[in-house]
């Protein structure tokens, strides 16, 4: 089976005699792992993907990454084996992104920018303040609009310190293709998150689209009607009782307590009660 090749590389004083502290490795793995899983369920729900960590060089983890798609049922009920064929490629296709979000974090640099759609190659011109522009896929476009693995990326770039660790490179290779981002101390600042705080929790209802559920955890993503998209985790003493909703695809009600920021909108929900919006007919 075809592997994928992960590489997180660290430059710099503290990693020269091939050591890292496990306060800075820990978080960068963490993140890593987060950020890898969050795009494949985004990307695809029934695929599982494992990461495991093989080797470590001098200022080097090199991560292998080893990927299957679960077992599927069809119409008949007859369980369809998934097929090994081209493996690597949905687990290239998640490191891609996760590199796709890193350089466009770095040519946005967190100020004031443009963006133009190109219909045809379904994909986002992004124009900076320096008047640069870079053109990237609508995905990678969305992931790094959402937000949705900025805290991730920011683990990966946490150790990057004046005199300690001048870089850090993620690469990704396939026996197809390979990929590469650097990012230096100076654009360290361009991946930090503020600490977003929450001022009021109160119980309301919001409207919008349930997006994806983690069975493990009872948590996923939830997109309202203007288009944000909050975390949520499923509340209540039975919380399985709402996994019905999950093969509806359309607009749903939900009766949450909400964690709400200092402009008064949602920033992460715990679902208590869903239900249907019927849609009117045309």
């Amino acid at each position: 089976m075809e592997k994928v090749e992960i590489e997180i590389e660290y430059d710099g004083k503290d990693v020269e005699d091939g050591t890292m502290s496990l306060e800075d490795m820990i978080p960068a793995l963490q993140g890593l792992s987060s950020a890898y899983g969050k795009i494949a369920i985004l990307q695809n729900p029934e695929a599982r993907h494992n990461l495991r960590v093989t080797g470590v060089g001098k200022g080097t983890f090199h991560i292998l990454i080893e990927a299957w798609n679960l077992a599927v049922q069809n119409k008949d009920g007859i369980m369809l084996a998934a097929a090994m064929t081209g493996i690597a490629e949905p687990s290239f296709k998640v490191v891609k992104a996760i590199i796709g979000v890193a350089t466009t974090t770095k040519h946005v640099q967190n100020k004031p920018y443009t963006e133009k759609i190109n219909g045809v190659q379904q994909s986002i011109t992004i124009t900076n303040c320096e008047n640069v522009t870079l053109e990237v896929p609508l995905e990678i476009y969305q992931i790094y609009k959402d937000g949705m693995i900025k805290q991730d990326l920011n683990k990966i770039t946490g150790s990057l310190a004046e005199g300690k660790i001048d870089s850090t490179t993620l690469k990704a290779k396939s026996e197809k293709e390979s990929i590469e981002e650097k990012i230096t101390l100076s654009e360290k600042k361009f991946f930090e998150v503020e600490e977003i705080v929450t001022t009021v929790t109160k119980e309301m209802w919001l409207t919008g689209v349930l997006n994806s559920l983690a069975k493990s955890t009872n948590r996923g993503s939830f997109y309202l009607n203007d288009g944000t998209r909050v975390s949520y985790h499923l509340g209540g003493d039975n919380p399985e009782k709402l996994y019905q909703f999950f093969i509806y695809k359309g607009i749903v009600r939900v009766k949450c307590t909400a964690s709400l920021d200092e402009n008064l909108k949602p920033i992460q929900i715990e679902i208590l009660e869903i239900n249907q919006v019927e849609q009117p007919l045309l």
